[in-house]
């Protein structure tokens, strides 16, 4: 392949605050163009558990028994790895240096509030999941709805409801098992991980089959069911856009922090359970910056014609882009000789792609 580039500049206005602010963000969070954990192909992310000690990363949690603790059990290798459909990016935000796991410039910002709802979120959606599919031996179906019988409405709890106290739980205890130091980070940490698990819980859904003569529904059998982890992000990435800002109240004696209030506000107000709170305003991610971690998008590939995130238009910042023109070539039109070679054509084809200035 053999490339040139021309100096085709295109000056662009430049785009509101909100543009400039995070330009890139949503397209890698929900056009999922990079792998995500658990689907497809890629790097894949595993949570692990021994199952042969009976414990998980998160502390011991109740073993049930039956069928789903059977199958759990014969696994060969004594481990148990369940797929979290979480970005890899926010993993490797949350790995990227700095002795608090985040990078220092972006640690308390919006930015880092949804990356901890979304992987708290994600962890308890694949616990859960693999509770209900009997991949975990700790687990199972939703014991607390069998059986039970609605006489009102006609329906009763059958199937398998999914379990969603135990996977909320279990990412209570391993998600926020690393808050440990009392500072205003953890606590708004904290906060977030419990908005996550809160946004996953008012999203379970009751499916329900018809029981009857000729198809009539005398009675129902209902179940509980995830949602889909897509959707679970929709509603996050809502959050964040309409993320509060926090300041944090300190003990008069110790001074230690204790709780988050809203800022700015007339009057004192905490925010609401499921709201995704930041302490300080997130950094311009459209310049690189070593500080913060920002790599900037100078230099990004972009969509000349998409109005979307990856668009030139939102991409770039209004500094405009470059056209680069390079010719691509290939054999094509192959066909088989006796004998006994193959004979190709040489086929080329001229291509433009376009990268921020």
């Amino acid at each position: 392949m053999a490339s040139g580039q021309s100096g085709n500049d295109h000056a662009q206005p430049p785009p509101t605050a909100e543009c400039v602010r995070v330009p890139v963000l949503w397209h890698h969070i929900l056009q999922t163009r990079g792998p995500v954990l658990g689907g497809g192909s890629g790097r894949q992310h595993h949570l692990q558990q021994d199952s042969r000690a009976g414990t998980s990363p998160a502390g011991h949690l109740p073993e049930p028994t039956g069928r789903h603790h059977r199958r759990g059990r014969r696994r060969p290798d004594g481990h148990q790895r369940v797929p979290v459909p979480v970005p890899i990016w926010t993993l490797e935000l949350l790995s990227a240096g700095g002795k608090d796991g985040l990078r220092s410039g972006a640690a308390s910002s919006r930015e880092a509030a949804f990356t901890y709802a979304i992987t708290a979120a994600g962890v308890a959606h694949a616990i859960t999941a693999a509770c209900s599919q009997g991949n975990l031996s700790q687990c199972g179906c939703d014991r607390e709805k069998q059986g039970f019988y609605n006489q009102e409405e006609g329906w009763k709890w059958g199937g398998c409801s999914a379990d969603i106290k135990y996977g909320i739980e279990f990412s209570r205890r391993f998600v926020d098992a690393r808050e440990i130091k009392k500072t205003p980070r953890r606590l708004m940490n904290l906060h977030n991980n419990a908005a996550g698990r809160k946004v996953l819980e008012d999203r379970m859904k009751q499916e329900c089959k018809c029981h009857g003569v000729s198809g009539s529904c005398t009675t129902k059998t209902c179940w509980t069911t995830l949602p889909k982890f897509r959707e679970i992000g929709y509603v996050l990435k809502d959050k964040y856009n309409e993320a509060v800002h926090v300041e944090v109240v300190r003990a008069s004696r110790l001074r230690q922090p204790t709780h988050l209030k809203v800022k700015q506000t007339q009057g004192y107000r905490k925010p609401m359970e499921a709201d995704l709170v930041y302490i300080e305003r997130s950094p311009n991610y459209c310049e690189e910056d070593t500080a913060t971690g920002s790599v900037g998008t100078q230099g990004r590939l972009c969509n000349r014609t998409s109005p979307h995130t990856d668009g030139c238009d939102l991409m770039c910042c209004g500094r405009g882009y470059n056209t680069h023109q390079y010719t691509k070539v290939w054999q094509c039109n192959c066909k088989f000789q006796w004998c006994c070679f193959v004979k190709c054509n040489t086929c080329s084809e001229r291509t433009e792609v376009f990268t921020c200035k």
